[in-house]
């Protein structure tokens, strides 16, 4: 049976780890074999130039001395063990002279066509392996000259040569492995925030609000940790709503069945017209509460998840103001204020107007149902630097500064107030989560045991 698990995900760690040993170990290659051509190129170029001097020195000895006193003259030629030999040939390649600690045996020339100096590797007379140079030797009683070769061990050389490699390789070998470790620690370092805010977010709560991944991440994660976070926050806000979506009908619903179970029973156990007719209309009043309540809870959760679309067009917020004014505020008494405080000309901004309209009818709503009577209602519209700011006063003695936290929560009520036969607690939740839906804010002040309801700043066109 084949297995739906899907393949195990490559790991960056690993990735970064080989490609790094892979980029480091061709570079670190090139490296060493540069520095061991030049090395080897600079040992050897300094036993050319040692053997160029003493076949010099020899040559000189030869021109003005006969062979066999330069022979004479040079006893180290004729120590046994490890040391240099020469050989002198006539012009026709013929040897005429020899070191003394040859043996009786020659240095070959080279082969081939060569012009001298010439330098080669060469087999010495005692077996082991050494370096020659033929130089030409000018005659003063005869036009061609002699050829000259000088040897020398060069075993030792090699030898010296080798453990230069070898120590050469062992440095680059173990740079190569500290400079991987190194890479491979300080990447996992780098990687350790990420890990550490997966494994936060495995042991999270769904009941907790999902926590920042981590700080000091690369500059490279930075984006994608942030993505992520932001994805979190809107799965967690998306359960949320859906959690108060699961107890606001519950809460919502509990009182008017209460009512209308009430009024049914009321009216059954009287028995004549009247209780009927009397529990039918408390009915009927806990029935549209029901409906007005489930409908604001459906308009709460459109806008909180970005479903209700807007519609943007040009809206003079004076106009609009004055007809949510008329349409729903009392009008005022002989000797009271204008309910228009204060209002520019025209204040013309880019907005939903459907939106705009549910917003202050519900806060011109709230001002008139939780107003003292005979108080009034005032409205206005101030001109700032960052746009039209519109706001409704009323008298609000029962309030406190700490109640003001409250405001815009569902289901919040003062406890002196009461609930009230048109609003169920909502009527601030869903005018808040409308302006948030339009780009601004809902904003709350008492002064005075008056309490400002603003909304905005809204940009002007």
């Amino acid at each position: 049976m084949s297995s739906s698990k899907p393949a195990p995900a490559w790991s960056i760690r690993r990735r970064l780890g080989w490609q790094l040993t892979l980029v480091m170990g061709v570079m670190m290659a090139g490296l060493f074999a540069m520095l061991d051509h030049n090395i080897d190129q600079e040992m050897y170029a300094r036993l050319d130039r040692f053997l160029a001097s003493r076949a010099g020195a020899l040559s000189e000895q030869l021109q003005i001395r006969t062979p066999e006193e330069t022979a004479r003259l040079l006893p180290e030629y004729d120590l046994t063990g490890h040391t240099d030999f020469f050989t002198l040939y006539d012009a026709r390649h013929r040897p005429i002279l020899r070191s003394p600690n040859s043996g009786g045996e020659v240095l070959p020339l080279p082969g081939g066509t060569w012009h001298p100096p010439v330098f080669y590797d060469l087999e010495l007379p005692d077996l082991h392996v050494g370096r020659a140079i033929v130089l030409s030797v000018p005659r003063a009683d005869a036009q061609d000259p002699h050829w000259l070769v000088v040897a020398t061990e060069r075993e030792t050389w090699d030898q010296i040569e080798q453990r230069l490699h070898l120590l050469l390789l062992a440095v680059f070998l173990s740079g190569i492995a500290v400079m991987v470790t190194l890479s491979i620690l300080l990447v996992r370092r780098a990687f350790s925030p990420l890990v550490a805010g997966g494994a936060r977010l495995a042991a999270l709560h769904p009941s907790e609000p999902p926590p920042e991944l981590a700080d000091g991440l690369p500059r490279e994660l930075t984006p994608y940790a942030d993505a992520l976070h932001a994805a979190l926050q809107r799965l967690y806000a998306a359960a949320q709503r859906e959690r108060r979506m699961s107890r606001n009908p519950a809460h919502e619903l509990r009182t008017p069945v209460a009512e209308i179970r009430t009024a049914a029973e009321n009216a059954l156990a009287a028995d004549n017209l009247d209780a009927c007719r009397t529990g039918l209309t408390a009915t009927l009043s806990a029935t549209a509460r029901m409906e007005r309540g489930i409908n604001t809870l459906l308009a709460l959760a459109r806008y909180e998840s970005g479903q209700e679309t807007l519609a943007r067009d040009p809206v003079d917020l004076v106009q609009l103001l004055r007809q949510q004014v008329n349409c729903i505020l009392p009008p005022p008494g002989p000797q009271g204020p204008p309910r228009l405080a204060s209002l520019p000309a025209e204040a013309w901004v880019h907005s939903d107007v459907g939106i705009l309209e549910r917003i202050l009818a519900n806060l011109l709503q709230n001002a008139v149902e939780y107003a003292p009577a005979d108080s009034r209602v005032e409205c206005g519209i101030d001109a700032g630097n960052s746009g039209y700011m519109l706001w409704i006063r009323n008298l609000a003695p029962l309030l406190a500064d700490e109640d003001l936290a409250y405001l815009g929560t569902r289901y919040w009520r003062k406890d002196d107030q009461g609930a009230t036969a048109n609003h169920a607690g909502l009527g601030l939740a869903l005018a808040q989560a409308a302006a948030r839906a339009l780009g601004t804010e809902l904003t709350f002040g008492l002064e005075g045991g008056w309490l400002t309801v603003r909304l905005g700043p809204m940009a002007a066109l």
